[in-house]
């Protein structure tokens, strides 16, 4: 297998971009790390939203993602996802920024390895961490994102990682997810038609509050213009979910060890949120959002003073 790395620019920005035979992925890493390109070779297939704009539209640290950032790509969210303060001593009161603080600053960046793996740093703003990932392909068609937490200080550090990928969908799309999982859970829905924050339903298929029934595995057409966005009830039975593209005929899979990334989110966007047609898979070690909202649930995620916490991220198209 041949993995080749070479600088580039998306958009107005310097990127490096790492490929193999089967897939090639663009980094900025002067913006979080940010995937910004994921496209499947075989049939040239763009896997990412792509913002129209010929300027990529930056942002400063703690500012709003959705109203001042470029919404595209993959971003890495952390500590949390939603604004709230964070509520244990000895950083009690301190406010996280929306979406978290690493998707917006700087990225250190280097090439190591005989292989061309990407190795990516950054340290924590308001609190004191060191958050890396390494970006490899063990197979040419799998793109593994290696991640280390480490804990700088000498107490426990509660905390939430989520990948927040924006995939574009196509109209048939089916979603899967591990057997065993059996309810979800709201946390987002415009129109009401998913209930409100926090209610519960069956997966595969939930009986709406108006009675009827839709089976969330199948991807709904743009003209549906609704978004929702639930979590899997609890901890996750394996890592893993998939989304088939029939039209297209290949599969994205995302892999993940469920023992330090035991939730998942999942928001479909069809045709209800700026006019787009895409879908979250997010991964993540704590739940709905808030790292407050997480603790009250007892499932947030903590690494422990002068500790580390690793895990791993593979998409795989094939």
């Amino acid at each position: 297998m041949q993995v080749k790395v070479t600088p580039s620019h998306y958009k107005n920005l310097p990127a490096l971009t790492i490929e193999s035979e089967t897939i090639a992925a663009q980094f900025l890493p002067g913006v979080g790390a940010k995937l910004c390109s994921l496209i499947y070779k075989p049939t040239g297939t763009e896997l990412l939203v792509q913002r129209p704009a010929p300027e990529y539209r930056l942002a400063h640290y703690d500012s709003d993602y959705v109203a001042d950032g470029e919404c595209s790509g993959l971003d890495e969210m952390f500590p949390s996802i939603d604004r709230c303060f964070y509520e244990a001593y000895p950083w009690r009161g301190t406010p996280i920024p929306d979406h978290g603080e690493v998707w917006s600053i700087p990225w250190q960046c280097t090439i190591t390895g005989p292989d061309g793996c990407l190795h990516f740093a950054t340290y924590g703003v308001r609190f004191p961490y060191r958050l890396e990932k390494w970006v490899s392909f063990p197979e040419a068609g799998i793109l593994r994102s290696n991640y280390r937490l480490t804990n700088l200080s000498p107490f426990d550090f509660d905390f939430m990682w989520a990948a927040h990928p924006m995939f574009i969908l196509e109209e048939g799309a089916e979603l899967i997810l591990p057997a065993g999982v059996q309810k979800i859970v709201t946390a987002l829905s415009f129109t009401g038609t998913l209930g409100r924050y926090g209610d519960e339903f069956d997966w595969p298929v939930a009986t709406l509050p108006d009675g009827r029934t839709r089976d969330l595995r199948r991807m709904r057409s743009e003209a549906t213009r609704d978004v929702v966005k639930y979590f899997v009830k609890g901890k996750l039975p394996e890592g893993w979910c998939a989304l088939t593209y029939p039209r297209s005929r290949f599969t994205l899979r995302l892999s993940f060890p469920v023992e330090q990334i035991p939730y998942l989110a999942i928001l479909p966007n069809e045709g209800g949120w700026q006019d787009l047609y895409q879908i979250f898979l997010e991964p993540a070690t704590a739940s709905f959002d808030r790292l407050d909202v997480a603790r009250v649930r007892g499932e947030c995620s903590t690494v422990k003073a002068n500790a580390t916490y690793e895990w791993y991220l593979d998409i795989q198209l094939a």
